[in-house]
């Protein structure tokens, strides 16, 4: 046999029969080190060291670590997401993780992680009854997952993106007029939260920002109010947060209708407005909109009074934030710029503004459809022999 080339490895059998070498690799922190590698018969043990050799050959490191799915899922929620998402999104995917994705998959090894192992896992969980919804979510979380593993290098590949996904068609939306809108402010006029309910569906703001929007906030000399915190409760307790992201950082004209009632509620409530404060701190304290004792308002305290005034007005039955909805769809149908409208809602893509939060109206559809008909037929003169019973 002749002499070994740099960086082959000596292949030698041990007294149980097993062969056995110890090559150098690369490792993720660029350090080269000796790995240990055995098999049944030299062949075996030759076709290993072949595959060790082409991964060093194309510069794809190896691992410290052989990681599970389960294993690598928890250091990404600890490492990587609890450093670039809020809480509540912590949570909604700790659930997804605890609840579906581990039982599923949670022990295969993730560098040997197929397709075929995700399809199981789906149909597992469609067994066990997850909706369609669920799955998904279940995909995105381990797809966001494996995207991770790709750039650490630990995998070469996302294989849920290879994954047909379950057929899933979204609830749609409802939401209110503007002549609905108009009777639901109107009934709601001596209500303590009425001013919350017309920021909301005047500036299509979330409810958090509502409830976070203080009066050191608006600027009243120069008719501009800034939306730079919300209020959510976390871990049990109400806390004041950034906004959602950056764009949901904005500013925002004080119209007229708007000025008058927020004096007139401080005025109501007895409260001394402070100066316009161009910086100030993130806190619960000082917020226009507030309970019984006076401390920031428990959004589902919101929420609890937004429903029984709706139902006493008669009107269809919709969710808070789909007053943000409703404020998106009077500005298309105002005919507002979409991309002014997604400054206003504060959304980071212009898509947003167009697929998820303007709607299309029968109103907006008839005139339409009005307008085409006029086009085609204006011209033509005389009734249609027969009408249609």
């Amino acid at each position: 046999m002749g002499r070994r080339g740099k960086g082959e490895s000596t292949v030698y059998r041990r007294s149980n029969g097993r062969w056995v070498s110890q090559p150098f690799v690369t490792m993720t922190n660029g350090k080269s080190k000796r790995i240990f590698i055995s098999a049944k018969t030299r062949d075996e043990l030759i076709s290993k060291l072949r595959e060790i050799h082409e991964q060093e050959n194309k510069r794809i490191p190896f691992q410290e670590k052989e990681w599970v799915v389960e294993d690598y899922l928890d250091y990404w929620m600890r490492e990587v997401q609890s450093k670039r998402v809020r809480e509540t999104t912590m949570r909604t995917y700790s659930v997804l993780i605890e609840r579906h994705i581990k039982p599923a998959m949670g022990g295969h090894k993730l560098r040997d992680l197929s397709v075929h192992d995700v399809r199981c896992a789906l149909g597992i969980l469609e067994e066990q009854g997850c909706s369609a919804k669920t799955r998904l979510e279940c995909l995105r979380v381990l797809s966001a997952c494996l995207n991770n593993a790709m750039r650490e290098e630990i995998t070469q590949r996302n294989v849920v993106q290879l994954v047909a996904k379950p057929k899933y068609i979204p609830k749609k939306t409802v939401i209110w007029t503007a002549e609905q809108a108009g009777i639901f402010l109107q009934s709601a006029k001596d209500h303590p939260q009425f001013i919350a309910f017309l920021l909301l569906l005047t500036y299509g703001m979330r409810r958090g920002e509502v409830l976070g929007l203080r009066y050191c906030d608006i600027d009243f000399d120069n008719g501009l109010i800034y939306v730079r915190q919300q209020i959510d409760r976390i871990n049990g307790r109400i806390m004041a947060r950034d906004v959602k992201t950056e764009n949901s950082r904005r500013t925002l004209p004080l119209i007229p209708a708007i000025r008058t009632e927020l004096l007139n509620h401080a005025e109501r409530n007895c409260t001394i407005i402070p100066p316009f404060d161009l910086n100030p701190d993130m806190s619960t304290e000082g917020t226009i909109i507030v309970g019984k004792t006076g401390r920031a308002l428990e959004p589902k305290s919101l929420v609890r009074s937004f429903d029984i005034l709706a139902m006493r007005a008669g009107l269809p039955r919709i969710k808070v934030h789909a007053m943000r909805h409703t404020a998106a769809t009077v500005l298309k149908d105002l005919g507002v710029p979409v991309k002014d409208a997604q400054l206003i809602l504060g959304h980071s893509n212009i898509i947003t503004t167009l697929n998820i939060y303007q709607h299309g109206t029968p109103d907006t559809h008839r005139t339409a459809i009005s307008a085409v008909g006029e086009r085609l037929f204006g011209g033509l003169t005389g009734q249609p022999k027969c009408l249609p019973a």
